[in-house]
């Protein structure tokens, strides 16, 4: 049976994502693919090229403080407030260089989820359609309203999380049996009713692309029935999930190193808590 990893996006939540494949990387434990969206993507990029180490993690919370990381300046000057012409160039390159080598030689792929504006529909990409700059994940990773949209490979782009916050389904889809899930929610959250922006405000940013509004305005409902499906293959023990062990309370946008490192290292707890079982559950024919 193939065992599938799916990462959850959520912002500076990821954090807690990161802390959890660092504890994977430091174990050994490894799959044979993995499915990220917005955050969730990006994290594992490191965990896939064996960089996720907590040294390498405290150097990125490091940037968190840097204007180009995030800024009202960034969204100024480029339309964009995370810096990501810095995080997947500069720091991408030369100051914390990405090891390539390790991550396309790597026997796990990843599919990265991105939403299609044309179709409100989630498009994901494979290790073989990753550029050097990693433009699907940077699309993954494109908030609405302070991201610029993403071009490539003929498709028009923003975060995966407008239409599959938790990919747990394409991994069910693609044949994996069993999963592994990171969330960034702890076992209590539930998204509320209603959509995070009104119609009017998406039509008048979004108006070309009705049907990505459609599912910004399904977008509560989504989440909720991926959370549904997650705590199904659960119960039915056909999914190991690990969460936060108590609510992240933090902004999207957070850029204070302290709190940053604290949801780094709940992380970390809480998969060093559940290696145990981790572990068993993998065993399982």
């Amino acid at each position: 049976m193939s065992i599938g990893l799916v990462l959850e996006g959520g912002g500076m939540r990821g954090w807690y994502t990161a802390g959890v494949l660092t504890v994977l990387t430091e174990t050994g434990i490894e799959f044979p693919s993995v499915y990220g969206i917005s955050a969730g993507a990006s994290n594992a990029l490191n965990y896939i090229s064996k960089q996720n180490t907590r040294d390498f993690a405290r150097e990125m919370i490091r940037y968190s403080t840097d204007e180009r990381y995030i800024s009202v300046s960034n969204l100024q000057r480029t339309g964009s407030l995370f810096g990501f012409d810095f995080m997947f160039g500069e720091l991408f390159h030369s100051l914390l260089p990405f090891d390539y080598e390790t991550f396309f030689n790597s026997p796990t792929d990843l599919k990265v989820g991105a939403t299609d504006l044309k179709t409100g529909q989630t498009v994901f990409f494979d290790k073989s359609q990753l550029d050097e700059t990693m433009t699907a994940v940077r699309a993954s990773c494109s908030l609405p309203f302070i991201s610029n949209i993403v071009s490539y490979l003929g498709h028009e782009l923003l975060d995966g999380g407008c239409s599959m916050p938790i990919p747990i389904e394409r991994s069910i889809f693609d044949g994996n049996d069993r999963n592994v899930i990171v969330l960034t929610r702890d076992r209590t959250y539930r998204k509320g009713p209603h959509p995070e922006f009104p119609r009017s405000v998406l039509r008048v940013k979004y108006g070309d692309y009705p049907l990505f509004v459609e599912a910004m305005m399904k977008r509560p409902e989504t989440y909720n029935n991926e959370l549904d499906v997650c705590r199904r293959q659960e119960k039915t023990e056909k999914a190991f999930v690990i969460r936060p062990s108590v609510p992240i309370i933090t902004s999207r946008y957070e850029k204070d190193p302290e709190k940053l490192i604290q949801i780094y290292e709940m992380g970390i707890h809480d998969c060093e808590s559940s290696l145990n079982s981790l572990r068993e559950f993998m065993k399982k024919d």
